[in-house]
């Protein structure tokens, strides 16, 4: 099949993984364009009783944030963000970057132009996933609950109220309001909100920028990664003081909007408990299978892949105690672990290699890559180790069936002969040594 190449690749690709990523494009317009034709769509007008006091809040004609300014603040400003992220300022909170022939380190990231290219069409990816699934989805439920905003009864204006019994509703036939339709439209169409998928996405993409959970603690980062989340809550917040929505529609709406931000991130980039990944994009994808990721430790005593501690090589690998003044039991150094011809670590793979080394006492075996080791001894007890290796070094001695006489005293002269007994030499007639008490 042809072959041709993106600007941020860096080799020639098939025709149908480019065509695969203009797919991804295609549906997230198509999302777009359903959400415009679910909002053109006439709701269901769900009935409501004309005493209920959580709906007779006045109609505001003007919203302290603006549909216009609140897509701004959830879709435009998390682009751009992202934008300058990836072009401007992408690897200049990594820890290993390239170093002059002097000896200092440079301020730019160790990342290429084709490398930021893609990390911004992933992130930009991820962002329209976030908004259009949003959208759509809560364009949808609007659609079929049809649930009265708290300001229906001002926007209704609703007729011959007098004339209904103790328990009778008000539809949307007996609405005689000055506004417009669609106005009047809107008022069913309060359950439920949407104003929290894009900014809560930006706030994983900057935990996943900042690694946020590599172990240091770092305040900073905490602050700026969860600064884009309360952006969304205050916009929420305005939503209920207009009286636009109930404050349920708004909290089930903000739930909604973190599902879809987290599921649309991870549809791109790595989890954030894995901060050894950096927060990087997942690669150009192939119609293949991957490579797995490697299994953690069932028993991690503290070990984690985003430790400083620099990488040994696989021939020193070797458990030492740090702690002084403890039992023998527990600083007594093992035995050497013999590993066996297929234990042939690549130098090309630093994670697998830090991985065995915190794995190794606990596991036996190695993992996809082929890496295994011979089953040895604990570091029990000397006096164990020396039972064991004296009873599988004895060789066996059929046990003594007949009668033996106690030391000192002489067999009776009436005892029938018996039959000399094989030794462990194998030779009859000689003397048995009887068992002393």
């Amino acid at each position: 099949m042809e072959s041709s190449s993106l600007p941020f690749s860096n080799r020639p690709l098939r025709i149908r993984i480019i065509i695969s990523y203009i797919f991804d494009y295609v549906i997230l317009i198509a999302l777009m364009v359903g959400f415009y034709i679910l909002d053109r769509v006439e709701p269901f007008h769900q009935p409501f009783a004309i005493n209920n006091i959580s709906l007779f809040y006045p109609y505001a004609e003007h919203d302290r944030v603006s549909v216009p300014l609140a897509l701004a603040l959830s879709g435009g400003f998390p682009l751009l963000v992202i934008f300058i992220y990836t072009i401007v300022i992408d690897g200049l909170f990594s820890h290993n970057k390239p170093v002059t022939s002097s000896g200092k380190r440079k301020f730019t990231g160790p990342y290429s132009l084709k490398d930021r290219l893609w990390e911004f069409n992933c992130g930009f990816l991820g962002l329209f996933l976030a908004q259009a699934s949003a959208f759509v989805i809560t364009g949808a439920l609007k659609n079929a609950v049809g649930k009265p905003r708290p300001d229906i009864i001002d926007r209704c204006r609703p007729k011959g109220v007098d004339s209904l019994g103790p328990h009778e509703l008000v539809t949307f036939d007996m609405c005689d309001s000055k506004l417009s339709h669609d106005i009047l439209k809107d008022g069913f169409r309060s359950f439920p909100s949407a104003s929290f998928a894009g900014l809560f996405y930006l706030s994983l993409y900057l935990a996943g920028k900042f690694h946020l959970l590599d172990s240091r603690g770092e305040v900073w980062k905490t602050f700026l990664s969860l600064f884009p989340t309360l952006g969304a809550g205050l916009i929420a917040a305005t939503r209920i003081m207009d009286a636009r929505h109930h404050p349920f529609d708004v909290l089930f709406g903000s739930l909604l909007g973190i599902l879809c931000g987290y599921v649309a991130y991870r549809q791109y980039f790595p989890p954030l408990s894995e901060p050894w990944r950096k927060g990087r994009a997942y690669p150009i994808r192939t119609w293949g299978t991957g490579p797995t990721a490697p299994s953690r430790s069932r028993f991690d005593m503290g070990g984690s892949n985003d430790s400083v501690a620099p990488l040994r090589r696989a021939d020193d690998l070797e458990y030492q105690a740090t702690s002084t003044g403890q039992d023998d039991e527990f600083t007594r150094k093992p035995p050497p672990v013999r590993r066996m011809s297929s234990d042939r670590i690549s130098s090309a793979d630093p994670y697998l290699r830090r991985r065995q080394e915190l794995e190794r006492e606990y596991s036996s075996s190695g993992d996809s890559a082929g890496v295994a080791f011979e089953m040895q001894p604990g570091s029990g007890s000397r006096s164990h180790r020396s039972e064991s290796t004296t009873h599988l070094n004895t060789p066996y001695k059929p046990p003594q069936t007949s009668y033996q006489p106690y030391p000192g005293r002489t067999a009776s002269p009436a005892a029938p002969s018996t039959p000399p007994l094989p030794t462990s030499s194998g030779h009859p007639g000689s003397h048995v040594e009887p068992p002393k008490i």
